[in-house]
């Protein structure tokens, strides 16, 4: 795309968010804060959101897991059903819409959704063995909004709840979903996000939340083990019910809280075995194996979306000192950046690549070449081709590599070539 096409503009100055990740996003243009917690996302970070997305269903689906929508609007009715209306209403955590008949939540969480969606589709053990998820807006009025994209009253997210015939099926899903975002992690380029033991706040009693350890940003405190490879939500060493204790801990269910060391850390999602606790409350039953009615067993499953975009230009911050989006995120791999009296040319190279189906995108604005250049290093795009003085005087384009370092001035149809191998 012609960047001209945008309607935004870089900021000179950093503000006042306590992230500074999101500041960043900010002072780019392709953050906005409506007011506390509510945000609208440029055409940039639009591009790089839905690549995000699609490497979660690309992992989601290899696991076997099946797309669905839900509705946002949910009937106060069903809310009633599972018992969580007037907590939630109570705690001031859902924001709720009053109707012309009826009350009703705007979406918070889906699991009320998800099980009343397959009403009618389940009726025997043959029915179950699968799992659902989606993907998109949800609504809770945080006390403290702060941090940006990291702790938000809106925001984007992947909620996923499986449905098993038995507590091992439900612990098979569980295992295979956790796998999956191991995989996710690692295709976006975290090798120290950590599967911590905490407590299930949703109605069952085992949950792994995944942190992303940061001692600047962390909002979370976890209890670390590394000689043990065990690490902890610090509420667990609370719990006075030895039972829940011992099965969140196991053979380390005496282990001293000495023995660990504190570390900030933020979530990027978490999982829940919720045994048989939402379809008991809203009906859901089926014939089992011996003939007989029984509860389906659930598990549900998070991952911050909007706040992964955020952890993302925390994780290139602290690996290469500036933001560097990855390719397999990136809106845009290569930015080309033109003088005025070089923008025909300029137009051309980019009418040839986009024409081949690269991803590439044409600083065509009113700007000097500095100024594109240093909007660049916000926008975070990892490539430059400069149409510049040297291209007047020499026919040769300057071509850049923020990543690794590299810059070189070469004839077009070398760039052209190179072009076509790296990024396509």
């Amino acid at each position: 795309m012609k960047l001209s096409n945008m309607g935004l503009k870089t900021r000179k100055t950093i503000g006042k968010e306590e992230v500074y990740a999101s500041e960043f996003l900010l002072q780019s243009g392709q953050l906005k804060r409506f007011s506390a917690g509510c945000y609208g996302f440029g055409t940039l970070l639009v591009k790089t959101k839905r690549k995000l997305e699609d490497i979660i269903r690309k992992h989601l689906d290899n696991a076997g897991c099946a797309e669905v929508q839900y509705s946002i609007l949910q009937a106060r009715k069903f809310w009633e059903d599972s018992g969580r209306w007037q907590k939630y209403t109570d705690s001031g955590t859902m924001f709720v819409s009053k109707g012309r008949h009826s009350d009703y939540s705007i979406c918070a969480t889906a699991e009320e959704m998800s099980c009343e969606f397959l009403k009618g589709h389940i009726q025997s053990y043959r029915d179950l063995g699968f799992c659902h998820y989606q993907i998109g807006t949800k609504f809770r009025d945080e006390l403290r909004a702060q941090g940006g994209l990291l702790k938000s009253k809106e925001f984007n997210m992947m909620d996923a709840y499986s449905f098993d015939e038995s507590r091992e099926k439900m612990t098979e899903s569980y295992d295979r979903i956790k796998v999956a975002y191991f995989e996710i992690f690692k295709e976006l380029g975290f090798d120290s996000i950590k599967a911590i033991k905490s407590i299930n706040d949703m109605g069952g009693r085992i949950a792994s939340e995944f942190m992303f350890f940061d001692e600047e940003y962390g909002q979370d405190t976890i209890y670390c083990n590394d000689e043990l490879g065990l690490y902890v939500n610090g509420e667990v060493f609370e719990l006075e019910e030895e039972g829940l204790k011992e099965l969140i801990l196991r053979e380390h269910k005496d282990i001293d809280k000495s023995k660990f060391v504190k570390r900030k850390a933020t979530e990027a999602g978490h999982i829940f075995q919720n045994d048989q606790v939402y379809s008991k409350m809203m009906g859901g039953t089926f014939i089992n194996r011996e003939g007989k009615q029984d509860y389906y067993w659930n598990g549900c499953y998070g991952f911050g979306v909007s706040r992964m975009l955020c952890l993302l230009v925390v994780n290139s911050l602290r690996k290469y000192g500036k933001l560097i989006w990855e390719d397999n995120v990136a809106a845009f791999k290569l930015n080309i950046i033109a003088k005025s009296d070089t923008l025909d040319a300029a137009t051309q190279i980019y009418n040839e690549l986009v024409a081949q189906g690269l991803e590439v995108c044409l600083d065509d604005r009113d700007l000097t070449i500095g100024e594109k250049i240093k909007d660049n290093e916000l926008y975070g795009i990892r490539r430059m081709l400069i149409v510049g003085k040297s291209f007047l005087e020499t026919g040769k384009l300057e071509y850049e590599d923020r990543l690794t370092g590299e810059k070189k001035q070469l004839s077009k149809e070398k760039v052209l070539s190179i072009l076509r191998e790296i990024i396509r």
